[in-house]
């Protein structure tokens, strides 16, 4: 077979952009080498094969074309040779493009020991080595490796004549890496010599892609995504022509959308603070934190939460007056501040005021706001405490505004984690302090709008009548907040943020009716004033009773109060607090009761099981486990078991019809039908929490193997018609969870995994207890 034959008509295919025959001229040509027995035909044909696959995003094509190559040279005797190490390198630039790489890796390493052993340190191929390297390790994040190499290859290259093309490659990958090192002026320089160095060339080639896509980067980056966006979009065109619309096209493509989208938004001036920061923080932040302090970068947790109205997503043109602008918080524990603290804050002071065409502006009083902070600090500046309090007094102490504050906005970034964490447990804010909030905003509401309007109005005491109004809306969009189990902003941000809550949308336009409601002193002339009574003349008072009336009835739909007696707020406060003061005991006991009328009508196929005549097992068994829960997680089921009461739907019933999803999987499949349908999400957070317990179980197993004998065998391998394992049982009751106790139960679980508590032994250790024995051991000991 003549290769430079071959050779010739392929490069007609690419000057011709016929890429469509490319993949046919190989498969033949391949054919006729090996019908032939040419085996340095085929050594040039898998070459080839192997680029045209990975640049056309082809993988698994170009990963064959790999293996077969590596087959033939071991035929062809070549290994540690100069050709075996140079096919070595297109195999490993092949598994790089294909993401497989470490194993990308080796083969680069083993090309540079047999180069090394071969050919002199200013060998051209040398050069492309370095470079190929370079690219593997940008893919890898070692963006400080890529530079080396590329230095090494620069050095090489400059020296060949005529390697103009070249040396803009290489210049080309220097920006791109210099880019993720934040060095963006060093990067401009090198891309701007490459794409000078391009233009001139009259056939471009993929290479020229990659730099107009770095330039345009970088240029995002500079906040400047105008220019942005005509150089991803010269990029595109040249990469559809030279590989077609594979991988990179479409990831140029969306940051060709990115770059538009905050082109626009800079133009119209509304992209929102959250978004800047987060932009500023990926384009700039980051990539400094990578270079000055790669081996603390885990360690600091990146986001924007705080004060502001940005925070909360509620600025528009007229709150950037302070503050506003490019600017992200880092947050570090206190032994990591102590290391790099001071190093860190100053860095953060060198990035630019100005991005995306935005100047921040920095004053006084929103000092502190951004830039870096201890966790602990952060979290007790606003609410007094370093974590989420234990006591439900100091719940009730938190004003909901601080509370919002430091679980508004966003977190970008946190590997280590803490900082999340301690943000979680302080969005879970126990049922009790939520009620005694809630029957505080409901008295406030009574008192003023139901109450003093209509005493101050009679009395034509019209300043406080205005006051009362005010203070009603106020306590009145608290409420909202309180109901749909949100923290409440601070006040000004109220009526904005009332908008996007999902329970009783309506209250928003009746607040806005309510503010354009007109002097209403007409309506008092003739009327005489009672504390019974409504006066209907006037619409304001009207207005407030429809707004009691709603608010009365998600109370009611809440399962916050049951019996709706009048309109009047304060009649329902007693109520409120009566179900916030509840006693544990007492709590536990009436879901062992529901569960077990409901456990008593569960109907057998083998008729009546003997455990559903044996209240005292059932009870022990039931509160051994409920004796470990959280009141929230106590509160939340028993109002579960109460709503499925009341609709007629039984809990144990669809219990034991889930387990059969294992133990009986063709009923299963006539059964499943009746029940509420379950997501794939929902399902997979139940085997994560199961495979959890299963772990705790099998743990306790080993050390009380005794006691483990008297519960159900452990894991769903035991299963059959006949036999339901601890694991299926499990699921099948996390599957009759609704989704809030769901997640109340997962961050239970978490909680005692990070804790080193096992559930199995804590829920077994009660059942012995209330069985009479004073600890697990002696309860060990007496089993025979």
């Amino acid at each position: 077979m003549d290769v430079q034959l071959f050779i010739k008509k392929l490069d007609e295919l690419y000057e011709n952009r016929q890429l469509d025959k490319v993949e046919p001229f190989f498969t033949e040509s391949l054919k006729r080498a090996v019908k032939e027995e040419d085996k340095a035909a085929q050594f040039t044909v898998l070459n080839e094969m192997m680029g045209f696959f990975r640049d056309t995003s082809q993988y698994q094509k170009s990963i064959k074309a790999c293996n077969e190559c590596i087959n033939l040279m071991k035929d062809m005797g070549i290994e540690g040779t100069i050709d075996y190490a140079t096919s070595l390198q297109n195999i490993a630039n092949a598994h790089r493009a294909a993401g497989l790489l470490q194993e990308s890796l080796k083969f680069y390493n083993k090309t540079f020991e047999i180069y090394k052993e071969n050919l002199h340190e200013d060998d051209y191929r040398f050069a492309s080595l370095n470079n190929n390297i370079a690219l593997l390790y940008q893919e890898m994040g070692e963006y400080k490796k890529a530079v080396e190499h590329l230095e090494k290859a620069l050095v090489i290259i400059e020296k060949i004549d005529g390697a103009e093309i070249e040396v803009a490659t290489t210049k080309s990958n220097l920006g791109a890496s210099l880019l993720e090192l934040g060095q963006v002026e060093k990067a401009v320089d090198y891309l701007n010599e490459a794409l000078d160095t391009y233009r001139k060339d009259e056939v471009k080639n993929f290479h020229y892609s990659a730099a107009l896509s770095a330039m345009a980067t970088a240029k995002c980056k500079l906040g400047k995504y105008e220019e942005a966006v005509p150089l991803y979009e010269e990029a595109l065109r040249e990469i559809e022509v030279n590989m077609g619309r594979g991988t990179a096209y479409h990831i140029t493509e969306e940051n060709l959308k990115e770059a538009k989208k905050y082109c626009q938004g800079v133009k119209d001036t509304k992209i929102s603070g959250i978004e800047l920061s987060k932009k500023f923080y990926e384009e700039v932040g980051a990539s400094m934190i990578k270079e000055k302090f790669p081996e603390h970068e885990s360690k600091i947790a990146v986001g924007f939460v705080g004060e502001g109205s940005e925070r909360f997503g509620f600025d528009d043109e007229y709150s950037r007056d302070h503050d506003f602008g490019p600017g992200f918080c880092l947050w570090v524990t206190k032994d990591t501040y102590e290391k790099i603290g001071e190093e860190l804050q100053n860095e953060y002071d060198r990035l630019p005021k100005e991005y995306m065409g935005i100047t921040r502006v920095d004053t006084k009083m929103a000092e502190g706001r951004c830039g870096v902070c201890v966790i602990g600090d952060f979290y007790e500046k606003y609410t007094g405490f370093r974590q989420s309090p234990e006591k439900i007094a100091d719940w009730i102490s938190i004003e909901d505004y601080k509370l919002a504050t430091v679980t508004n906005g966003e977190v970008f970034r946190d590997d280590e984690g803490i900082f999340t964490d301690i943000r979680n447990h302080f969005l879970c804010q126990p049922e009790k302090a939520r009620l005694v909030k809630l029957a505080r905003e409901i008295s406030a509401m009574a008192q003023t709008g139901q109450v003093n309007y209509g005493r101050s109005m009679g009395r034509k005491d019209y300043v406080t009548a205005e006051l009362c109004i005010a203070k009603f809306m106020e306590h009145t969009m608290k409420c909202m907040f309180i109901l749909n189990k949100k923290y409440t902003p601070y006040y000004k941000w109220l009526a904005n943020g009332i908008k996007s809550l999902e329970l009783l949308p309506e209250i928003e336009a009746t607040m806005r009716a309510l503010a354009d409601m007109g002097d209403q002193r007409k309506a008092w002339e003739n009327y005489s004033y009672s504390n019974t009574s409504i006066n209907s003349e006037d619409q304001k008072a009207l207005t407030i009773e429809i707004i009691a009336n709603l608010v009365i009835g998600e109370m009611k739909r809440q399962g916050i109060v049951t019996d709706v007696t009048s309109n009047f707020l304060g009649d329902y406060v007693g109520v409120i607090m009566n179900k916030a003061e509840y006693n544990r005991n007492e709590v536990i006991d009436e879901i062992i009761k529901l569960e077990f009328n409901a456990f008593d009508k569960v109907q057998n196929e083998g008729g009546r099981a003997e455990c559903q005549d044996n209240w005292p097992v059932f009870y022990v068994m039931r509160k051994s486990q409920y004796m470990t829960w959280t009141d929230d997680m106590l509160l939340c089921i028993r109002d579960l078991w109460l709503e499925n009461k009341a609709k007629g739907w039984n809990m144990i019933t669809e219990k034991y019809g889930r387990m059969m999803e294992h133990t009986a999987p063709e009923e299963y499949k006539e059964l499943a039908k009746y029940f509420p349908e379950k997501s794939e999400r929902t399902r997979a957070i139940v085997d994560q929490i199961a495979e959890i317990q299963v772990n705790w179980m099998e743990d306790f197993a080993k050390q009380y193997p005794k006691l483990a004998t008297q519960s159900r065998d452990i894991t769903s391998d035991f299963d059959n018609p006949y036999n339901t394992s601890y694991e299926t049982y499990l699921k099948g009751e996390l599957l009759t969870y609704s989704e809030e106790l769901l997640k109340l139960y997962a961050q239970f679980i978490i909680d005692l995994s990070k804790n080193n508590k096992n559930l199995a032994q804590m829920t077994i250790e009660n059942t012995a207890k209330l069985q009479g024995y004073k600890s697990l051991d002696e309860a060990e000991s007496k089993l025979k």
